[in-house]
C-alpha cells in the first residue's frame, strides 16, 4: 500500500468508520488487485476504492476523461497496449477480468451489484473539489451504467482526516505526521513563532 492509498485506509477507517482491506488481490486475475475495500457494519455498505493520485497539477485528468481509467479499474478492461510478440498482451488477447472482480468480491463476503464504487485522485479538475462528485459512468464493454463517487484527496479527504484525528498521539506514522502537520498549521496561524 502505497502513501496515498494508506491516507485513503485511514480515512475510511476513521471518518467514515469502515473495516478495510487493502491490495487485495483479483481472483485469478493477472497480476491485478484492488486498491482498498472497506465495508461499514452498521450500514451494510461495501466500497471498491480506487486511488490515481498525483500532486501535479497538470496531471489531473478532467472529469471527461476518467473513463478509460474507471474501465480499467472497475469493470476489469486491459489497458490498450501491444506486446513484443504479437496477441501477448491482455489487450490484444481480449482478456476482460469484470468476472474475476465480482468474484473478488464474493470471496471478501460483498454482494457484487451492491458495491459501491470510490475514484480518489489529487483534485477534480473542472469540479469543486470540497464536495464529492456523484457521476453516473456507461461502461461500453458491460453495457450498463454504474454510480461512482469521485473524491479530491487534497480538498475532501485529507482535511476530514486531519480534523477527525486532531492531536492525537497515534501509533501509526502517517497519521502522527498528519497530527504534526495539523498542530503546525493552528499553531502557527495563532501564536508567533518562538524566536531563537
Amino acid at each position: 500500500m502505497n502513501a496515498s492509498e494508506h491516507i485513503v485506509d485511514a480515512y475510511f477507517r476513521l471518518v467514515r468508520g469502515c473495516f478495510t482491506l487493502g491490495d487485495k488481490k483479483v481472483v485469478k486475475g493477472n497480476n491485478r488487485q484492488l486498491d482498498l475495500l472497506a465495508y461499514h457494519l452498521k450500514t451494510r455498505e461495501a466500497f471498491h476504492i480506487e486511488v490515481g493520485v498525483t500532486h501535479r497539477m497538470n496531471w489531473c485528468v478532467p472529469l471527461d476523461e476518467l473513463g478509460p481509467q474507471f474501465d480499467k479499474k472497475f469493470f476489469g478492461m486491459p489497458e490498450e497496449r501491444k506486446g513484443a510478440a504479437n496477441g501477448t498482451t491482455d489487450f490484444e488477447k481480449g482478456k476482460v477480468y469484470w468476472e474475476q472482480i465480482n468474484a473478488t468480491y464474493e470471496d471478501v463476503g460483498f454482494v457484487p451489484d451492491e458495491v459501491k464504487r470510490v475514484w480518489i485522485c489529487w483534485i477534480v479538475k473542472g469540479a469543486d473539489g470540497a464536495s464529492p462528485v456523484e457521476t453516473q459512468f456507461y461502461s461500453k464493454h458491460l453495457n450498463r451504467t454504474f454510480p461512482i463517487q469521485i473524491l479530491s484527496l487534497r480538498d475532501f479527504v485529507l482535511p476530514r482526516l486531519q480534523d477527525k484525528i486532531g492531536t492525537a498521539n497515534y501509533d501509526d506514522e502517517l497519521l502522527r505526521v498528519l497530527g504534526f502537520v495539523k498542530q503546525r498549521e493552528l499553531q502557527t496561524a495563532m501564536v508567533p513563532r518562538c524566536e531563537p
